[in-house]
């Protein structure tokens, strides 16, 4: 994605040049105006989900947006899947050259991961660090022999949040219960620990 000035341009236009305080750059790519901020977003804010609205709803997470040369929080909010099967990709903020570009978040169809062989288990290996997890309501259990399996983020070609969820322990004993799955660094990756019954 080639990154071309176009300061020369605005002025043309008799549009007033940006700062050099503001420390942002406006280029082009294929995908059209890009806005490049010379200061690193902040780290993502904690943010707790509330109870979906229904069926066919996704969480869509906050993030840092540049407006009026700070740094503002934009809330997550619940959106209703238009269609069925695709999933959000999250937008993110990208090092380019000397500063950042927001990629933008929509929606995709990705394909299905294969389910893993019986009694085994798949390695999942991703390329980046996984982003900070979503703080997810519970609510109450639907009864004594089910537990909260909370959501994680999953690498199918990017980031992907799969929501948390009650489920019915398959073996219910005293002690029983569900120990969470996790991300370990391994080199220059992350690898994917599955969670399992206890």
């Amino acid at each position: 994605m080639k990154l071309a000035q176009i300061s020369l341009f605005a002025l043309a236009c008799g549009a007033a040049p940006l700062g050099a305080s503001a420390g942002v750059e406006i280029g082009i790519n294929i995908s059209g105006p890009e806005v490049i901020v010379g200061s690193q977003p902040p780290p993502l804010r904690t943010e707790i989900i509330t109870m979906s609205p229904g069926p066919g709803y996704i969480w869509i997470r906050g993030h840092w947006a540049w407006r009026h040369d700070r740094w503002d929080w934009e809330g997550g909010r619940w959106d209703r899947v238009m269609q069925p099967g695709s999933t959000w990709i999250p937008g993110q903020w990208i090092a380019r050259g000397n500063g950042w570009a927001w990629s933008e978040g929509h929606y995709a169809m990705l394909p299905e991961p294969p389910p893993p062989p019986p009694g085994q288990q798949v390695e999942v290996i991703a390329s980046e660090e996984p982003p900070a997890p979503i703080v997810e309501v519970e609510g109450v259990a639907p009864g004594p022999d089910f537990f909260w399996i909370g959501g994680h983020w999953h690498w199918n070609h990017g980031w992907v949040w799969l929501h948390g969820r009650y489920d019915r322990h398959p073996h219910f004993h005293p002690g029983g219960g569900w120990e969470a799955g996790r991300w370990d660094h391994r080199g220059s990756n992350w690898v994917w620990r599955e969670g399992h019954w206890r």
